[in-house]
């Protein structure tokens, strides 16, 4: 079978899409073409198949050569659950799934007696009878080539990868080849500075901290995705160069990205996987690190080498063993949020889907660090951009420009809402002088990339400050190892205003206070992932405005995708 799809490689709008298969069979009728412009609806939602199991119309498009069995050459494919797929969709979830079972059943033999004084060496112990999960996902990493990392905010992700890497290169024989990448540019470059950040108070020789990676990249430039390009310069074909791979934000990675990704996996390379499974998904089709945690086990003899390295106690299993067993991790314990925190406790019971605690919990003002507000006033807005704004009028160092912006951030449900924010917050500047009317350009305008340019280098999420220079209006951007990159404003690719932005553009950033925007009216994009994603992005302090009965359908309301994914990898390792 092929990893590739061999039909509708790129999408299509409905009235195309319904001219192409009546091509291919003139009898379909009204009915079976709506049901394919449904699938192709549900797509473009973030589902990747569409059950169709009791529908009247699965007899008539089972009699027409449009559509396959799993496996055939044909547009659609019909599985045996009764899921409709693009064929491209069901070849790339059976490869993904393929890929990933076999990288999880690849294990490595190595005595437990060589790895616990390593574990010791990185992972500080704790107080008895309390798993150590970071250790436990370093052991597991030790083992074998595939691990999945998933922990809310302040869990410890990139510090469990950093220790993780080392104990990879003190363990290895020979130098090893590590590279970080991530779905954003912006993602990538706060994967990069965490990482250095924590490279300095490891406690390892200079020698073992030298071989760590400092500077993480998209994922697309690392595959050398390119627009209109037959196939990525990376793929089975021609594997990426590499020992280690870690991929950070992964629960923004579509399966498409995903698939592509596994492809040009080397066949002897690790590949660790770090996100926040309860975030939001990726805003194409799939959820795939929600797929790969949906069980979470480890086999007999497996807990009986980790306990032998120092690795327990074990967590329970969450589910039986499948395709992934030993290769997913929860991390369970913030460090970032207390006990007593707001945020910490408004987030896990948004998670719990308890919509009246939540709802509860803003109003009862027993939490300094969380409310509700009827309405986000202008005022309270311009306050909160003032410190970004003096910093940009004061012409200081791009460092503090950034860490002033950072303070603060407006984030919403729908692209009308940011649109409507970023006006207002124009329309207040140019009220104090600070924008001329009808300019889009204007010092302390800051951007957002949302489309990737590899030759200027700058990619999707990439955020930007507009500063005053000798020769005009330059944009700068983060570049590696603290450094700036200033462009001339008509030098960048596609962007957009960012004083604020969609909750989805959100991910993978963090702001020390949070406002936000709920909709009028409930609607499917809303639900507890995007009330759960926006609170976490706050450090400090998190404020929502909009009504009750939005908030509380919002958290009731599960997030859902149809995916085959969770199903395959489900079956018992072979």
């Amino acid at each position: 079978m092929s990893d590739s799809s061999p039909a509708l490689t790129a999408p299509l709008l409905p009235q195309q899409l319904s001219q192409l298969l009546l091509r291919l069979d003139p009898a379909l009728d009204d009915s079976t073409l709506a049901l394919v412009s449904e699938l192709a609806a549900a797509n473009q939602a973030g589902h990747v198949c569409l059950p169709i199991a009791h529908r009247p119309e699965r007899r008539l498009l089972q009699a027409s050569p449009v559509l396959g069995a799993p496996g055939s050459y044909a547009p659609l494919i019909l599985d045996a659950a009764g899921r409709l797929y693009f064929a491209r969709h069901w070849f790339d979830e059976q490869s993904l799934a393929r890929k990933l079972a076999q990288l999880a059943a690849d294990q490595r033999p190595l005595p437990a007696s060589t790895l616990a004084p390593v574990l010791h060496q990185l992972f500080p112990a704790l107080p008895a009878g309390q798993p150590d999960r970071q250790k436990l996902a370093a052991a597991l990493a030790a083992r074998q080539r595939l691990l999945v990392v998933s922990g809310g905010p302040g869990t410890g992700k990139t510090t469990t990868v950093v220790r993780l890497l080392a104990m990879l290169v003190m363990l290895a024989e020979r130098p090893q080849v590590m590279v970080m990448a991530a779905p954003t540019g912006k993602a990538a470059a706060r994967l990069s500075e965490s990482v250095r950040n924590a490279r300095d108070s490891l406690p390892v020789a200079d020698s073992v901290r030298a071989q760590l990676p400092q500077q993480a990249q998209t994922l697309h430039r690392l595959l050398g995705l390119r627009p209109g390009a037959a196939q990525p310069r990376y793929h089975a074909g021609q594997p990426l160069p590499l020992d280690v791979l870690v991929v950070d934000e992964a629960s923004m990675i579509d399966l498409a990205l995903m698939a592509r990704l596994l492809e040009a996996l080397p066949a002897q390379a690790r590949l660790i996987l770090l996100g926040d499974r309860d975030q939001l998904a990726s805003v194409d089709a799939g959820a795939v690190l929600g797929d790969l945690c949906g069980q979470v086990a480890y086999l007999p003899a497996t807990r009986d080498w980790l306990t032998e390295a120092g690795a327990g106690p074990l967590p329970a299993d969450e589910g039986r063993a499948g395709a992934l067993a030993d290769s997913v991790v929860l991390l369970t314990h913030s460090h970032r949020f207390r006990a007593d925190s707001g945020i910490g406790e408004l987030a896990r019971l948004v998670n719990l889907g308890d919509a009246s605690a939540a709802l509860q919990l803003l109003q009862a003002g027993q939490h300094a660090d969380i409310r509700q507000a009827a309405q986000l006033d202008d005022a309270g807005l311009s306050a909160r951009r003032q410190p970004y704004l003096d910093a940009i009028q004061r012409q200081l160092p791009l460092e503090q420009v950034q860490a002033a912006f950072a303070q603060f951030m407006l984030l919403a449900a729908e692209r009308r809402q940011v649109e409507q924010a970023n006006q207002r917050m124009e329309a207040l500047l140019e009220q104090q002088g600070c924008k001329q009317a009808g300019r889009d350009w204007y010092a302390g305008r800051p951007v957002m990339i949302t489309a990737n340019d590899y030759g200027v280098g700058l990619f999707n999420g990439d955020i930007g400050f507009t500063v005053e220079r000798p020769q005009g209006l330059r944009v700068a951007f983060p570049a590696a190892e603290g450094s700036w990159r200033e462009f001339a404003p008509g030098r960048l690719p596609q962007h957009e205003t960012v004083f604020a932005m969609t909750v989805h553009k959100s991910q993978g950033s963090e702001f020390d206070e949070v406002w936000l925007q709920l909709p009028a009216t409930p609607g499917p994009v809303l639900n507890r992932a995007l009330i759960y994603t926006a609170i976490t992005r706050a450090r400090q302090r998190f404020a929502v405005a909009g009504s009750d009965e939005v908030w509380q359908q919002a958290v009731r309301l599960a997030p859902a995708r149809y995916s085959g994914l969770a199903d395959l990898l489900r079956q018992p390792r072979v």
